[in-house]
């Protein structure tokens, strides 16, 4: 994919260019800012990072309805929203990811913001982009990944997102079982069964002193973990190579690898993405939430960050499939199947 709406962006980005590449992370300052102060530390930050485009912050009432709007843009590297004392930080992730979220917050806020994350950078790589994609249509073909049955909801743009707290930490094995879990029994409720649950997991790697934030992500992905166990998952995820990235932005093929992938993306994609930003020290804060990129397959993500022994769950959904009410259920779902 090319980097937001009339700018280049990174080299190496080539990605499904049908989906709004936007992740979001939500915090309650303990000291509300005001627009204009947001917006001057924004345009530091992109002369900072040397990011295209002009810096903008939008000003909300609420903070619900001001996810929802970032959510959808696309044209920055990073936009800001003000509701109260929450902001939202909606960032592209060809510019920024997961824990690079984490240091946008920590220019926001003025204040030190750490995470226990640690990436992984010493995984093995599966094979090559070409090996891994032909294995994927072989999948396609054979053993597609699991669908999650969407309620009907009236058809709509954008995304839907969700969030719940949950009283104990939580790990990034006990997160993916928790969310298989629920996919079986939201699926069970509607008489379908999950075969071949496939779950793709954002994790980073560290910047290694590097002074620009940008897009280290890396993925892992395991199939087939409907009635894994707990134990099982574990060793799985500590296992699991890394997904190879695709070939650089301007190769001769790249317009047609982008063509493929928004026409393949909804089969070729996972069951559901996870991502864990890992337990976060913010003490300017008082509350987190993280809400990764709806891309393939369901177009379902899940999210968490911790913070003083409480996770924050976040999941998202297209509004195509999904409306308030019913993607709360599945994420009453994922909290119980979390419960000790």
């Amino acid at each position: 994919m090319t980097g937001p709406a009339g700018d280049a962006g990174p080299p190496a980005w080539v990605a499904d260019p049908s989906a709004p590449w936007r992740i979001l992370l939500s915090a309650r300052l303990r000291t509300p800012r005001q627009a204009a102060d947001l917006h001057a530390t924004l345009s530091r930050l992109f002369d900072d990072q040397a990011w295209p485009g002009v810096p903008e912050v939008v000003a909300h009432d609420d903070p619900e309805a001001l996810r929802v709007l970032l959510a959808g843009r696309d044209r920055a590297p990073v936009v800001l929203g003000v509701a109260g004392s929450e902001v939202v930080v909606s960032a592209h992730h060809s510019y920024v990811d997961g824990l690079g979220l984490l240091a946008v917050l920590a220019a926001v806020t003025g204040g030190p913001v750490s995470s226990t994350a640690r990436g992984v950078a010493d995984r093995p790589r599966e094979g090559s982009f070409s090996a891994v994609a032909a294995r994927r249509l072989a999948e396609v073909a054979l053993r597609p990944p699991a669908r999650v049955v969407a309620p009907g909801a009236p058809s709509a743009e954008g995304d839907v997102l969700v969030q719940q707290t949950t009283e104990r930490t939580v790990r990034t094995a006990e997160l993916v079982h928790a969310g298989v879990s629920a996919v079986v029994a939201h699926n069970a409720r509607h008489g379908r069964p999950s075969r071949h649950v496939a779950v793709a997991i954002g994790a980073g790697r560290p910047a290694d002193g590097a002074r620009a934030i940008a897009d280290r992500s890396q993925l892992l992905r395991l199939r087939d973990l409907e009635g894994r166990s707990l134990p099982e998952i574990e060793q799985l995820v500590r296992q699991a190579p890394t997904q190879p990235p695709p070939a650089a932005r301007g190769a001769a093929s790249s317009r047609l690898l982008e063509a493929a992938l928004r026409l393949l993306a909804p089969r070729l994609g996972s069951t559901l993405l996870v991502s864990h930003l890992g337990e976060v020290s913010a003490p300017e804060v008082a509350g987190l939430a993280f809400h990764p990129v709806t891309v393939g397959g369901t177009g379902l993500s899940l999210g968490a960050v911790g913070r003083d022994g409480v996770t924050t769950l976040g999941l998202r959904a297209r509004a195509a499939d999904w409306d308030a009410t019913a993607l709360q259920l599945l994420l009453d779902d994922v909290v119980r199947a979390l419960a000790p």
